[in-house]
């Protein structure tokens, strides 16, 4: 058994102290200042814009099959000849250099698969951008959730430690009414028992804190000791429009999320007539130029010059199977595609709902919260006056003081639950943006 004194109780006030006060050498840092800091150190934001860059190179190489194609060729050759000819006319044998070059160009007229490429390219540079549009409304998301779990971890901390200081102080008085004979060893020894109990809930509440400042840290790449907690008495309403119909109905509608899901399922579809692409005609312009040079040991030359240009036609009458193979997994991928189009669907829709439904809980919690701060107060003082006059025990007042702790801590963190679902229900209907995020963060205590 852990025995609690004064000076034990001194020597972890002092701790608790420096710990409280050792993050006011730390600027204190707001929502707003977080999320400029994560936007720019956050790797998962910073990968969704390098992603972004690189799709939208999709659509100039897809377009370059289209293009004209210019290539050149050059070549040195060495001949050596040994005839059994014999004339005087003739030389039986030589040896010669020969000079090849040439020019090619290539403009496709037709290529029914390469239109289709830069149609599905065109999808998938689409779908990047509404992508990176979620990242940035998921950024703002996931800033807040962690900032308002440092600030519920933080008011865990604190009742926490009132309520050790609080059990302390009720060590203290226990031991000296136990002194003269007022209450039973059982007292003291009740409130020594809690006393060990709470330094453990502290020393949970304090890993817990740990843990979220850790979080935090991943988005900004910085410590953040010190938040700005959410202003008192500040106004919380109720989302509008007042139905859980009308926001699922936004969020089928204007989701990014199953907007990029429904553009997927649009390359998906695009692919297959690709590979069908495969099996068509194509018309092709080329023209070339060649040109030869010859030189023998002599010093003799020759040259010949062609120019040509015409159309052709090429058709792939048969692949071995190859192209409707490919068609056949092209449509099967596009299935699967529709699949997980309705389940995003259905994904985003309960999302909303969920998200609608948190935020009105957490508006009736904060108001019944608030009521309980007074109530349980209210309880504490006829606890303790029934202590002082031997009607309660020590037991009853060290609840009562609990009770009052929890509450607290119980509705600042409902107040933030209000402002995450809030956030969250605006992500599910796609009109989360860095104005929802200023405005919670002029009802912080700056």
């Amino acid at each position: 058994m852990h025995i609690f004194t004064k000076a034990t109780a001194a020597r972890l006030l002092a701790g608790l102290l420096l710990v409280v006060t050792s993050g006011f050498a730390h600027a204190e840092d707001d929502l707003m200042r977080v999320y400029e800091i994560a936007r720019t150190m956050d790797p998962e934001f910073q990968q969704a814009m390098a992603t972004l860059r690189a799709a939208e190179q999709q659509l100039p190489q897809a377009r370059s099959g289209l293009k004209p194609n210019v290539s050149a060729t050059a070549g040195v050759d060495s001949i050596w000849e040994d005839s059994d000819i014999s004339s005087p006319e003739v030389d039986p044998s030589g040896d010669y250099q020969r000079l090849r070059y040439g020019v090619t160009l290539t403009q496709p007229l037709y290529r029914f698969d390469q239109s289709k490429l830069v149609d599905q390219a065109d999808i998938i540079v689409n779908r990047a951008e509404i992508t990176f549009s979620f990242a940035e409304q998921d950024l703002i998301l996931r800033v807040a959730e962690r900032y308002f779990a440092v600030l519920d971890a933080e008011e865990s901390v604190k009742a926490a430690e009132a309520n050790l200081q609080a059990i302390g102080r009720q060590l203290e008085q226990a031991e000296e009414r136990f002194e003269v004979g007022v209450i039973a060893r059982t007292d003291v020894e009740e409130a020594r028992a809690r006393a060990d109990i709470a330094r453990a809930d502290l020393l949970d509440a304090q890993d817990q804190l740990n843990a979220e400042r850790e979080a935090i840290r991943q988005l900004t790449n910085q410590d953040h000791q010190t938040l700005s907690p959410v202003r008192e008495g500040v106004a919380l309403t109720a989302p509008q429009p007042a139905s859980i119909d009308r926001w699922r109905q936004l969020a089928e509608n204007e989701n990014l999320e199953l907007a990029a899901a429904q553009l997927t399922a649009s390359a998906a579809m695009t692919e297959i007539d690709v590979r069908r692409g495969n099996s068509r005609p194509r018309v092709d312009l080329v023209a070339g130029y060649t040109g030869t040079e010859q030189y023998d040991r002599n010093g003799q030359d020759a040259s010949a010059n062609e120019l040509t240009a015409g159309i052709q036609l090429s058709i792939p009458f048969y692949q071995g199977g190859f192209t409707s193979a490919r068609v056949s997994e092209a449509q099967s991928q596009y299935t699967g595609a529709l699949e997980s189009l309705e389940q995003a669907r259905r994904t985003v829709s309960g999302n909303a709902a969920d998200s609608y439904r948190g935020v009105l809980t957490a508006l009736e919690r904060v108001k019944a919260l608030d009521q309980a701060r007074a109530s349980t107060r209210s309880a504490l003082e006829a606890t303790e006056a029934g202590f002082e006059v031997g009607t309660r025990t020590i037991v009853d007042v060290l609840n009562a003081q609990r009770e009052v702790f929890n509450a607290e801590r119980n509705y600042q963190q409902a107040r933030h639950a209000y402002f995450v679902n809030s956030l969250r229900l605006q992500l599910a209907a796609g009109a989360l943006s860095v104005d929802e995020l200023a405005k919670i963060n002029r009802m912080l205590d700056h």
